[in-house]
């Protein structure tokens, strides 16, 4: 039974296998200080977006095991019975967190973003979404069923003529944009997103996933960096990250959240957040207030490595001010075989293919936290420069710091 469909699949594998693009399922333990156990093996990860180290924090690790000495699974969907007294207390606290009247948690980033789309766009309405946006917002906006039509942040004149053209097609607008991109780390130009949202009647969405608790002089993201907090129609959150947690969450005016938490599927079709990881974020969130050192000392790493990077002779495709190095990786580059090599010597440094990244556009993403050291920073980066020199040939020296 089924053996037609079987080989179809089998087929499209090893097409993807000889393309170098088929990812291995590797077992993968997360360690403090910016370490992990990858197949067995201890190395030093540039792979999280544990950003603040918060995950491993002992603080936030004492918050979850309370909460979950009393209560283990939330049991329903928060429209139902699964909203407990730490999902209150968290959404009130990322609310005052973010300066925003309300929040509305939900199970996953990706839930969040495709939930929210699709229970604020109809089919009468229009959409303007940046090209290079998360694959959860692109999803959200096919599930709105809208006309949606693409931009890139790179040619604002662009977006401008494209607003002109089909902004009145739709009933209401909208302008769809990450705060920060995770492929390359760059931020929005938000301000003149903003005023661009204003002048054609478009309600602006920013994804803060990679921002929040980096980006920003509090850490509350890409808007706050770029003083836009208060002309943005709706900021989504992920706890995931720099939070060191699990979910996502959207911040905006009280109606909007009213309306999102009877009306977003994702939201109330799921059964909501484990109480003990509301109570691990709501200790990841006094962190962030009570350490700003954490945030500052991981902006100047991220200032020390890209100085490193191009000293190597590697070339950055983008520059930002988020902990995310994009690395290109050169015509030819076996990027599995550069991923093996780097575990070899103690690294693990992700490298992304399509469809994650268009083709041509392949790389080595480099994740920084604020628990990595410059020489851990120098060490890898010349272990990867060596592996991707002309003549081929690894000439890659262990990790100046034992893992």
């Amino acid at each position: 039974m089924n053996d037609s469909l079987r080989a179809v699949l089998q087929k499209r594998l090893a097409q993807l296998q000889s393309a170098g693009q088929d990812r291995p399922r590797r077992t993968v333990q997360s360690l403090p200080q910016g370490r992990c156990r990858c197949d067995g093996r201890t190395l030093i990860s540039f792979g999280s977006n544990d950003y603040l180290g918060l995950t491993h924090h002992p603080d936030v690790r004492a918050a979850f095991a309370d909460a979950a000495g009393r209560q283990v699974g939330s049991g329903s969907s928060a429209l139902i019975t699964g909203r407990s007294d730490e999902h209150a207390a968290l959404e009130a606290e990322l609310a005052e967190f973010e300066h925003s009247e309300a929040a509305l948690l939900f199970p996953s980033g990706y839930a969040a973003n495709a939930g929210t789309l699709q229970a604020l766009i109809g089919p009468e309405d229009v959409i303007f979404s940046e090209r290079d946006n998360h694959a959860s917002l692109i999803d959200g906006c096919r599930l709105t069923r809208a006309a949606v039509h693409l931009f890139t942040r790179h040619d604002l004149p662009q977006l401008r003529q494209i607003l002109s053209t089909h902004r009145n097609q739709g009933r209401q607008a909208f302008l769809i944009t990450d705060g920060v991109f995770s492929m390359d780390g760059t931020v929005a130009p938000l301000a003149r997103l903003c005023s661009l949202a204003e002048e054609f009647d478009a309600a602006l969405i920013v994804d803060e996933a990679h921002g929040t608790g980096v980006v920003g002089a509090e850490g509350r993201g890409a808007c706050e960096l770029e003083n836009v907090c208060g002309r943005v129609f709706l900021r989504i959150v992920t706890l995931s990250k720099a939070l060191g947690g699990l979910g996502g969450a959207v911040v905006g005016d009280a109606p909007t959240i009213a309306w999102l938490w009877n009306r977003a599927r994702p939201q109330f079709f799921s059964t909501a957040l484990p109480p003990a990881v509301c109570a691990a974020v709501r200790a990841s969130l006094k962190i962030v207030r009570a350490e700003p050192e954490r945030r500052r000392r991981l902006q100047k790493l991220t200032q020390q490595a890209r100085e490193i990077v191009r000293d190597a002779g590697l070339t950055v495709l983008a520059d930002g001010p988020a902990p995310i190095i994009p690395l290109q990786a050169p015509a030819g580059c076996r990027i599995r075989e550069t991923v093996d090599c780097l575990m070899d010597a103690g690294w693990y440094l992700p490298g992304i293919v399509p469809p994650t990244v268009p083709p041509g556009t392949e790389r080595f993403r480099m994740s920084l936290t604020s628990d990595h050291q410059v020489d851990e920073v120098r060490a890898v980066i010349e272990c990867l420069a060596s592996h991707m020199r002309p003549d081929g040939k690894s000439r890659s020296r262990p990790p100046s710091r034992t893992p």
